[in-house]
């Protein structure tokens, strides 16, 4: 998309004609153009209007391709729900301005951008994503340096190599089909806030990331299985040491999970 740069070389950005999902970041990105031929006025106010009105389109177009999962859209969710379609008007609606361009024919392009943490998610997400009540209060980390035990902060999914595409509700499954992460682990306050996983396209800048702590669980995905839910498979030893980990509780529902996938 010609005005945008790739924010860092290892965010996972889909591109579009006129925007850009940046899934490391939850970002949305879109053009809106606009010229007086465009618009009867013809006067400067309603031609800036006309673009915004341009890229708020391209906002929604953009949120209609985004997957929940492997085979449904936001657009085929969305399609039979006028409370879904009124707020993906107003994710976009509320998109704010990032740059304006104007040209000697007095055309204008402006590009604006939105978020699909918070309310959008709130909508799309599925209902299965419940409040998950807090069973047990935190262990102190003193007491863990005290104790000299393992304690592991999150998860992280090696993807690369698999064509992973990202998708709002990502599966995890054990060679054998047990569940790894999907939505019956997931805290919706978490997943709503944060969305249920983050993307990385670099796996030196995961292990980093503040939202799997110090000492995260890293497995590698296998490959990709099952229908018609594709998910990511691990192997059988990675899901017993899962299983062993008291802790994961806390931090699957937190939503504190990245998935690595290929630059594309």
């Amino acid at each position: 998309m010609a005005g945008q740069d790739q924010p860092n070389g290892y965010d996972c950005i889909t591109r579009f004609e006129n925007g850009a999902i940046n899934w490391s970041t939850g970002k949305i990105s879109a053009i809106g153009k606009a010229s007086p031929e465009d618009n009867k006025e013809g006067s400067h106010e309603s031609v800036l209007g006309s673009a915004r009105a341009d890229a708020n389109r391209q906002i929604i177009d953009i949120l209609k391709q985004i997957k929940i999962n492997n085979i449904l859209s936001v657009g085929e969710y969305a399609s039979k729900n006028d409370v879904i379609l009124a707020g993906m008007e107003k994710t976009a609606r509320d998109a704010s301005f990032l740059k304006l361009y104007y040209t000697s024919a007095l055309s204008v392009e402006l590009m604006i951008e939105t978020s699909i943490f918070g309310s959008f998610l709130q909508l799309i997400l599925p209902e299965e994503i419940r409040q998950i009540p807090k069973i047990s209060p935190d262990i102190p980390q003193e007491k863990i340096k005290m104790t000299g035990e393992i304690f592991y902060t999150g998860l992280i999914i090696d993807a690369r190599g698999l064509g992973v595409e990202p998708v709002l509700n990502p599966l995890v499954v054990s060679e054998q089909g047990h569940t790894i992460y999907s939505s019956v682990f997931i805290s919706r306050e978490f997943a709503v806030q944060k969305g249920v996983s983050k993307y990385l396209c670099s796996m030196d800048q995961a292990v980093k990331d503040k939202r799997i702590g110090n000492h995260p669980l890293v497995f590698k995905g296998l490959r990709k299985e099952g229908k018609p839910t594709t998910a990511i498979v691990i192997s059988m030893s990675d899901y017993r040491l899962l299983e062993k980990v008291t802790e994961r509780h806390t931090f699957l529902k937190e939503c504190r999970v990245i998935i690595v996938k290929d630059n594309p």
